[in-house]
């Protein structure tokens, strides 16, 4: 046996690292470009108006009174120092409901649930909106 140090060649070499620098792969080449195909422009056969000249008029005014309802809601809140959990435990109602609403993730409370608020409130359903 010699004296050298035995080096061992890993899986991916092609030869033995005693030689030297081994040949390299040709790069391939990359693929002919081609000229993007256009889409041709679609010509709509319906009567009616496309959707987004629409939703403008449809949502907009809807959307700002709900605003206005739950910034009115959530001042009658704080000028009483209600808490949504507490007062929803004492009216017997889902806290779930007042958050969703102040949250905006559902639009309104259901009647039911605000009479039964007012009532823990001692007040009307309609001082919660003014």
């Amino acid at each position: 046996m010699s004296d050298e140090p035995r080096i061992r060649r890993s899986a991916g070499m092609l030869k033995s690292p005693r030689e030297a620098e081994s040949p390299r792969l040709p790069a391939k080449k990359p693929p002919p470009s081609r000229p993007e195909a256009r889409q041709p422009e679609r010509v709509s056969a319906s009567p009616y108006p496309k959707p987004k000249i629409l939703m403008g008029e449809v949502a907009a005014p809807k959307g700002r009174e709900i605003g206005r309802q739950r910034e009115a809601f959530r001042a009658f809140m704080t000028a009483r120092h209600l808490r949504p959990s507490a007062w929803a435990r004492a009216a017997g109602v889902a806290p779930g409901e007042i958050l969703g609403f102040l949250t905006a993730k559902t639009r309104v409370i259901a009647p039911e649930s605000l009479e039964k608020l007012a009532r823990a409130a001692a007040c009307e359903v309609e001082d919660f909106f003014k």
